[in-house]
């Protein structure tokens, strides 16, 4: 089994990088959707983001983005539209994506004034290894050692969205049999 499940769907890795870890309270700070297209066209949207709040020093050390990275740029309002229609109809892959960059997404989507954009389904890498029962820690840095994926840019969107994908692609490699029948048994099955 390899991606060939997953022919003539969009499908995208999607990674966020945000102020902190409460979706309530914190904001998007960059955002990637990285993959291809149903017809095999590469898509690459990425962008910083201006939160319109303070980045604080320990989370510019995690991701490396800073306040003055971000002042230029457009607020999350301001990318909506652009994300809303990558991810619209898509298969978004993501690591904790569920737990995490969803919820970020919602959010920002009612602080905007709109919906949130419906994806065709989400694959969570995180879910899936806990549910094929990789063996070691399921941090996407850990689980990118396992499968031989080089992270050589963690906690930058583009490059843990893109992380995610081959994360996928190895884990449909190395289990088979866990990714036979649709798309839509995938999604059912691996989904939440």
């Amino acid at each position: 089994m390899s991606g060939a499940l997953l022919a003539g769907y969009r499908v995208l890795g999607f990674d966020l990088e945000t102020t902190g870890f409460d979706h309530r309270k914190n904001r998007i700070v960059q955002y990637a959707l990285v993959g291809s297209d149903s017809d095999g066209s590469h898509i690459n949207l990425q962008s910083l983001v201006n939160p319109k709040v303070n980045i604080p020093p320990e989370t510019t050390r995690v991701h490396g983005i800073t306040n003055d990275d971000v002042r230029e740029m457009g607020e999350f309002s301001q990318h909506a539209n652009e994300i809303g229609s990558m991810i619209e109809d898509s298969i978004i892959v993501g690591h904790n994506v569920l737990q995490f960059d969803w919820r970020f997404l919602e959010v920002e989507c009612v602080r905007a004034g709109i919906e949130t954009p419906i994806p065709r389904g989400i694959i969570d890498t995180l879910v899936l290894a806990r549910r094929l029962k990789v063996p070691g820690r399921h941090t996407l840095g850990h689980l990118c050692a396992r499968f031989g994926i080089e992270m050589s840019r963690a906690h930058q969107a583009d490059a843990d969205a893109g992380a995610t994908l081959l994360l996928l692609w190895r884990m449909m490699q190395t289990y088979p049999d866990s990714f036979s029948g649709s798309v839509d048994d995938l999604l059912d099955s691996f989904s939440n």
